[in-house]
């Protein structure tokens, strides 16, 4: 029995440290950058941007402290104009960087890439001056206000391969409308101050009904925030392994596989409402991901601390399998098959666009040695001495932009599949000079039925000639 113990122990440490000798490499980055303007600040910097009694700003100031309680200190200290007429707004900026990297080679043919990253970007501003308007005078912070934009890697995935039917119905759509039944509920009990008011069409109800359809999550589960705050990491695989193979090796002299992954959520653009006026809840010291409750109901409708103009997610297969062979008789086969999607969501009118692409490539090419012209000089049959390099590639892209409306049917406004056959002879005549002989041929076919069909077509020869030694 204790043998068998110290087996067990020993074949779990093996595998312990199997899989730590895999990860070849990690690297973690974050970094932050943050800035103040104080248009109202008076003293001079002498020595290490210090003032001349080395009390203005202070020293935590001085050492990267931004906190927006540096004005009243400033006021208090009397460091700050105090004129009613200065109009120019403090600034402060806030960006934040994440990147997380590893490459793991569980053995020698393969290797995995993992990467994760957000980004944050944040300015608020508001006019800080003496006021005598609308109250006893004093300082007063007036129109605070903050905007900015958000990215995170994101994870589409358990999506990607859900299609359309012949009408263009999308199930994931028709889901994402159902959801927002399911998180109207729970915002409202989430909310109770102002829960009565939200509707399926609110702002707050869209966008997690959105994420929790598109990236195949549960309604009910779902953060309702609109700010994902986990990066979910993307991926690269090479495996350069089945050349090695027992009945490959004799015919191929390398082969390669790929498969590539990534995905990212994008807000390009939030504003705070000017109905909110406390700058404490709009300053970047708040993390846009705690994102707050709204408070004010105006018109019969829940208004957002921040307003969202769209929300978009993209995902991109840059291959879904790409495979590269080479054989031993020098003909090389590329083959990728690549797809990209682009979801977004206007919250203006809760709408939908998604534009999707595939696209099919295949390269082949060989050198061919003495090739013997099919016709003869002087009795004899005409062979090139110099290699002939033969290449053909062919591709297709199907794309479509279909625009999606809650309770209406979805509507194609763009997209074409575009072909092109592009077969080339290059023969070197020299050392200097190459001839190349090339035919080119392209075929649009839009989806609508407003355009037409383009065809274009291209062949001809060319001498390069090289000036170089």
């Amino acid at each position: 029995p204790q043998d068998t113990t110290k087996k067990g122990m020993s074949k779990g440490v093996k595998g312990a440290l199997r899989f730590l000798m895999a990860v070849r490499n990690a690297n973690f980055n974050y970094t932050v950058t943050e800035g103040t303007f104080l248009p109202g600040f008076l003293p001079t910097a002498s020595w290490l941007g210090m003032s001349s009694g080395f009390d203005a700003p202070g020293w935590d100031f001085i050492l990267g402290s931004q906190d927006i309680s540096i004005r009243d200190e400033a006021v208090a200290n009397g460091w700050y104009s105090n004129s009613p007429l200065l109009t120019q707004p403090i600034l402060q900026n806030r960006s934040e960087d994440l990147s997380l990297g590893a490459t793991i080679q569980p053995f020698d043919d393969l290797t995995i890439t993992l990467t994760a990253k957000k980004n944050k970007s944040d300015t608020y501003q508001e006019i800080f001056r003496f006021d005598t308007v609308g109250g006893p005078p004093g300082f007063r912070s007036l129109t605070p206000s903050r905007n900015g934009s958000y990215n995170i890697t994101f994870s589409m995935f358990s999506t990607a391969f859900i299609g359309d039917d012949d009408r263009n119905i999308s199930p994931i759509f028709t889901e994402f409308e159902e959801n927002r039944a399911i998180i109207l509920e729970r915002l409202r009990a989430l909310n109770p101050t102002v829960g009565a008011e939200y509707d399926l069409n609110s702002q707050d109800v869209l966008v997690p009904a959105f994420i929790a359809a598109y990236a195949g999550r549960e309604a009910g589960t779902v953060s309702t925030s609109p700010f994902p705050r986990i990066p979910i990491p993307n991926w690269n695989v090479d495996y350069k392994g089945l050349g090695n193979l027992p009945g490959l090796k004799e015919i191929f002299s390398s082969v390669a596989i790929t498969h590539g992954y990534s995905s990212r959520f994008s807000i390009n653009n939030y504003t705070s409402s000017l109905q909110y006026t406390d700058g404490s809840l709009l300053t970047p010291s708040n993390n846009i991901e705690q994102y707050p409750q709204s408070s004010i109901v105006q018109d019969g409708a829940v208004v957002p601390v921040y307003i969202l103009n769209q929300v978009s997610i993209s995902e991109q297969f840059s291959p879904l399998i790409g495979v590269d062979m080479r054989t031993k008789s020098k003909v090389s086969i590329k083959f990728a098959y690549a797809r990209r999607r682009d979801v977004a969501l206007t919250l203006s009118n809760a709408q939908v666009t998604e534009v999707n692409n595939k696209d099919y490539t295949l390269d082949v090419g060989f050198v061919k040695s003495n090739l013997k012209l099919p016709f003869r000089s002087k009795g004899r049959v005409v062979t090139l001495k110099n290699d002939v390099q033969f290449r053909l590639t062919f591709t297709i892209n199907d794309s479509r932009t279909v625009q999606r409306k809650i309770d209406e049917d979805p509507t194609v406004t763009n997209g074409n599949v575009n072909l092109q056959l592009s077969p080339t002879v290059d023969y070197k005549l020299n050392d200097k000079l190459n001839l190349r002989i090339y035919f080119n041929r392209n075929v649009n076919t839009p989806r609508l039925s407003s355009s037409f069909q383009r065809t274009t077509t291209a062949f001809g020869f060319q001498l390069r000639y090289s000036l170089t030694q």
